[in-house]
C-alpha cells in the first residue's frame, strides 16, 4: 500500500512541476478566414499541448476574424480551430518563446455536405474543478455505472462513508445533501436509505464545496455535496433504456428508461427505474465490560442479509411561456421495500476462550419507505441587463414504516437452553411532511451583481414507536419502551449577496439571517423542549485573478448542523439485546466557522487549505450498565472540535490514452470535551488519496481503474484503522453510436472494510465490519430518438464563445 500511496503522491508532484515549469507566458496571435478570405467570426480556438493535446487556453475570434490568446506558457503546441458547419483545422506543432508568436492566416474549409444538426458527443473530464467546487463527472464512467447514488457518492473527492452508512466530507459528519441544489432534508439512516434507493444511472455529477454563500442554506457544518441529475434538452423525442445485472455474494440487478420530448417552448421529460439488490454484510464485535474487577467478554459475530427493492420515477414539464419566463413542474416518487435477515452468535465468558454461555439471535425486519415530492419553478427574466427573479416551491412526503421481530434464545455451551425464548416485536411508523418556498431576485448594479431573497421552510415529523413482549402466550405492550413523538420546525430566512469585480479583484461579501422555531414533544412521557433562535450567518470571499490561469481564492463562512430529528426523540432505538442508542431531546445544533484559502492553476490544479472550527459539538458519547452488560450510544453538545485539511487535485495526462485524475487529502482532527465521563484532548492526522485513471484505447473501447485509500486515524474516542480498495472498468461503444456496454469490477482485494476498536475509560471494544463491496457488474444502455442538437445562429454571444470562454 506504501508504494501505492508514494506513485500517487509523485505523479501530483510531477503534475504540479509540469505545470509550473511553463510559468514563463508570452501571446498568441492569428486570424481565421473561409474559402473567399472573409473573417470568420465566434470561432473557438484551442491552444493544446503538442505531445498530450491537453487544452492549455481558449480563445474566440472577434468581428474581424482575429483571435488573441493572452499569457500562454511557453514549450510546444498546436492550434485546433472550430466553428459550425466548417471542418475543424489543426496545425503543426510550433514552439512559443520568449516573444510574441504570430500565427500565419488559417483558412477553415467547409464540410462535404451541409449540415442541419450537430451531434454532441463532447465528454467531460472525470473531475473538474468549477467557482471553488470539486466536480465529479460519472454520467459516462463504467465503474460508477449500475450502482445506486450512495455507492457512487463514496467515489467523490474528499468523501467518504462509515460503518453506519453516515456521508462524511473531509472526515467530518455534518454534511448538507442535496439534489439538483435543493435540499432533501434527511441525515442519518433515513438518507441512506434514500441515496441506497436511488438509481446512480440517473446522476449525471457529483459536486463538492466546502464554502458557501449567503444565497446557500446555512445548513452543513462539514460542507454541501451536490447531485446532479441527468437532464436532456435535445430538440424532439429521444430516450435511453439501461439493463444491468452484478454479482456479490448475491445478486443484483436494475434497469431505467428514460424518455424526453422537446418541441419550440415546450419539453417534456420522464424517467423510470427499477432496482432488486441483495446484498450480505458481515459483523464481529468483540466487547470487554468490566464490574468490580470482573471482565465478561463478549464475542458476536453476525450475518445480515439485506434485500432493496425500489421503484424511483419522475415526470415533469418545462414551458417557456414568454421571451423572458420560463414555468418548470416536476414530480418525484420514490418507493423502496427492505427486508433484513440478521442473524447473530454472541459467545460470553471471563476470555474469548472460556464460555459461559451462548445468545441465539435472530432479528428479522421489513421496512417500507415512500417518498413523494412536487416543485415548482418560475425564472422571470426582469430586462436584458440580467435582472431576474425565481420563486420556487417545494412539497416533500415521507412515509416509513419498520416492522422488526426479535428472538432471543440464550443456551448453556452445550446449546441447551438457559432461559425461555424472549420474543419481541417493534413497529416503527414514521411520517415527515415537508413544505418549502423561495424568492430570489438578482440585479446588476455596477459592476457587480446584487442577490436578494426569502425563504420559509416547514417540517412536520410524526413517529410512533411501539413495542411488545410475548408474555403468557400473547404480545403485551412494553410501556418503558414505546414511545410517540412528534417534531415541528419552522425556520425564516432572508439573505443579501453582492459580487463585484475590480482590476483582478473579485469579492463577494453576503449575511443570512434564519430564525428557527422548534417543538419536539414527547406524548409519551409528556415531555415537551420548546426552542426558538434567531442566527446571523456571515459570509464572503475575496479572489485575486494574477490571469486566468493563476486564481488565488479566500473565503470565510459561518454554518450551522441541527441534529436529526430521531435523535433528539428521548426513544431507546435497540440494536440488539446488549446495544442500543438513545434520543436526547435537549440536544442543540452546533456551529461552525468555516475558513478556505483555495490556489487555482492552469484550470487544472486546485490546492485548498480549510480550517473548521466547531462549537457545542455533537458528539457520540457511550454509557455501560455493567451488571446487565448493556451498551448505549447517545449523542451531546460535549466540547469544541476543529478540522484543518489541505485538499490537492491533480490531472495528469500520460501520452494520448491515459488520463490520471488524482485527489489527495491531508485532514488533522482535534477534539477537547468530556465524553463518558471522562475528559478528551487529542488529535489525530489522517489522509485520504485517490486515482482515478481513464483509458482510451481506441475510439470504441475504453477502461477506468481507480484506486481509493484511508489512513488510521482517531475519531474522538474510537481508533479507525486503514481502509483501501480498487475497482475496475471498461466501456464498449457499438458501431450504430447508439449502443454501449460496460464492464465493472469493484473492491477487487476485499479489502474495503471498516474495522474500528475503542480502549478508552472503561469502555473497550473492537469492530470487524465487511459490507459485500466485492462485486461485478455488466450493464448495457441503449439510447433511441434523435440525439442529435439543432444549432440555430444567434445575433449576440454565439454558444461557440459560451463554449469557449
Amino acid at each position: 500500500m506504501k508504494q501505492i500511496l508514494l506513485v500517487l503522491l509523485l505523479n501530483m508532484l510531477a503534475t504540479v512541476h509540469f505545470a509550473w515549469a511553463l510559468r514563463q507566458e508570452t501571446d498568441v496571435k492569428g486570424k481565421v478566414v473561409n474559402e473567399q478570405q472573409e473573417p470568420i467570426v465566434g470561432a473557438s480556438v484551442y491552444l493544446l499541448s503538442s505531445n498530450t493535446e491537453v487544452i492549455i487556453k481558449t480563445g474566440v475570434t472577434d468581428n474581424g476574424g482575429y483571435y488573441e490568446i493572452k499569457n500562454a506558457p511557453q514549450g510546444s503546441f498546436v492550434i485546433e480551430v472550430s466553428a459550425v458547419g466548417l471542418s475543424t483545422f489543426k496545425s503543426e506543432p510550433f514552439t512559443i518563446a520568449d516573444k510574441g508568436t504570430e500565427m500565419d492566416v488559417i483558412t477553415m474549409l467547409p464540410l462535404s455536405t451541409e449540415i442541419e444538426a450537430v451531434e454532441i458527443k463532447g465528454e467531460l473530464p472525470l473531475i473538474q474543478s468549477s467557482n471553488g467546487k470539486l466536480i465529479l463527472n460519472v454520467e459516462n464512467s463504467s465503474i460508477s455505472a449500475g450502482n445506486n447514488a450512495l455507492e457512487v457518492l463514496k467515489r467523490a473527492p474528499g468523501v467518504s462513508v462509515d460503518k453506519d452508512d453516515n456521508v462524511l466530507l473531509m472526515g467530518q459528519q455534518g454534511v448538507n445533501v442535496t439534489i439538483d441544489g435543493r435540499q432533501t432534508y434527511m441525515t442519518g439512516d433515513q438518507l441512506a436509505t434514500f441515496l441506497k434507493s436511488t438509481d446512480g444511472a440517473q446522476i449525471k455529477s457529483i459536486e463538492v464545496s466546502t464554502t458557501r454563500s449567503a444565497k446557500d442554506d446555512a445548513e452543513g457544518a462539514a460542507g454541501v455535496i451536490n447531485i446532479v441529475m441527468k437532464k436532456n434538452k435535445m430538440e424532439g423525442f429521444n430516450g435511453s433504456f439501461v439493463a444491468s445485472g452484478g454479482m456479490g455474494k448475491h445478486f443484483r440487478g436494475n434497469s431505467s428508461i428514460s424518455l424526453n420530448y422537446k418541441k419550440n417552448n415546450t419539453t417534456l421529460f420522464g424517467n423510470y427505474s427499477y432496482t432488486n439488490n441483495t446484498r450480505e454484510d458481515d459483523l464481529e464485535i468483540e466487547r470487554t465490560i468490566s464490574n468490580k474487577n470482573v471482565n465478561t467478554v463478549s464475542n458476536q459475530k453476525t450475518t445480515l442479509v439485506e434485500n432493496d427493492r425500489t421503484h424511483n420515477y419522475k415526470v415533469g414539464i418545462e414551458q417557456k411561456t414568454s421571451d423572458r419566463n420560463i414555468l418548470t413542474l416536476q414530480f418525484n416518487g420514490n418507493n423502496n421495500i427492505e427486508e433484513q435477515d440478521n442473524n447473530s452468535i454472541t459467545n460470553f465468558g471471563p476470555n474469548l476462550i472460556s464460555i459461559d454461555s451462548i445468545l441465539n439471535s435472530v432479528t428479522v425486519s421489513n421496512q417500507t419507505f415512500n417518498r413523494y415530492s412536487l416543485n415548482a419553478n418560475n425564472e422571470f427574466k426582469i430586462d436584458t441587463n440580467g435582472t431576474k427573479l425565481t420563486a420556487d416551491v417545494d412539497y416533500s412526503m415521507f412515509r416509513t414504516t419498520n416492522h422488526v421481530d426479535y428472538d432471543y434464545r440464550m443456551l448453556n455451551p452445550d446449546q441447551s437452553p438457559l432461559y425461555d425464548p424472549e420474543l419481541e416485536r417493534n413497529i416503527m411508523p414514521v411520517e415527515i411532511d415537508i413544505f418549502a418556498a423561495k424568492l430570489d431576485f438578482l440585479k446588476t448594479i455596477g459592476k457587480g451583481q446584487l442577490e436578494i431573497g426569502v425563504k420559509y421552510s416547514n417540517v412536520n415529523s410524526d413517529n410512533n414507536t411501539q413495542y411488545d413482549l410475548f408474555l403468557n402466550n400473547s404480545w403485551q405492550n412494553d410501556a418503558n419502551r414505546s414511545n410517540y413523538f412528534i417534531y415541528k420546525e419552522q425556520i425564516a430566512a432572508g439573505y443579501i449577496d453582492y459580487n463585484t469585480t475590480f482590476g483582478k479583484w473579485n469579492a463577494k461579501v453576503g449575511l443570512r439571517g434564519e430564525y428557527t422555531i422548534s417543538d419536539g414533544h414527547s406524548v409519551t412521557k409528556d415531555e415537551q423542549v420548546k426552542r426558538d433562535y434567531l442566527d446571523m450567518f456571515p459570509s464572503g470571499s475575496l479572489s485575486y485573478n494574477a490571469h486566468e490561469n493563476h486564481v488565488l481564492a479566500l473565503s470565510y463562512a459561518r454554518k450551522i448542523s441541527r441534529p436529526n430529528y430521531r435523535f433528539l426523540n428521548p426513544f431507546e432505538f435497540y440494536i440488539d439485546k446488549f446495544t442500543f442508542m438513545k434520543g436526547n431531546p435537549y440536544l442543540n445544533p452546533q456551529y461552525t466557522h468555516n475558513i478556505t484559502l483555495n490556489y487555482s492553476l492552469y484550470k487544472m490544479f486546485n490546492i485548498t487549505l480549510g480550517t473548521d472550527l466547531t462549537t457545542d459539538a455533537m458528539v457520540e458519547s457511550m454509557g455501560q450498565d455493567s451488571t446487565k452488560n448493556t451498551t448505549w450510544v447517545i449523542r451531546e453538545n460535549l466540547g469544541k472540535s476543529s478540522t484543518s485539511y489541505v485538499n490537492i487535485s491533480a490531472p495528469f495526462r500520460i501520452g494520448k490514452f491515459w488520463t490520471m485524475y488524482n485527489n489527495l487529502t491531508g485532514i488533522h482532527m482535534y477534539f477537547e470535551g468530556p465524553i463518558a465521563g471522562s475528559y478528551v484532548k487529542q488529535g489525530s492526522v489522517f489522509f485520504q488519496g485517490a486515482s482515478m485513471n481513464t483509458f482510451k484505447l481506441s475510439k470504441a473501447f475504453s477502461a477506468e481503474m481507480s484506486v481509493n485509500y484511508t489512513s488510521p486515524f482517531i475519531y474522538n474516542v474510537y481508533r479507525i484503522e486503514t481502509k483501501w480498495n480498487m475497482d475496475v472498468g471498461a466501456t464498449y461503444n457499438f458501431k450504430d453510436e447508439r449502443s454501449s456496454l460496460k464492464f465493472a469490477a469493484t473492491d477487487i482485494f476485499k479489502t474495503n472494510r471498516n474495522n474500528l476498536s475503542t480502549n478508552f475509560s472503561k469502555f473497550n471494544s473492537k469492530i470487524r465490519q465487511y459490507n459485500d463491496a466485492q462485486t461485478i457488474r455488466l450493464t448495457y444502455t441503449y439510447k433511441f430518438g434523435n440525439l442529435k442538437q439543432s444549432i440555430r445562429k444567434k445575433d449576440s454571444d454565439s454558444e461557440e464563445k459560451s463554449r469557449a470562454l
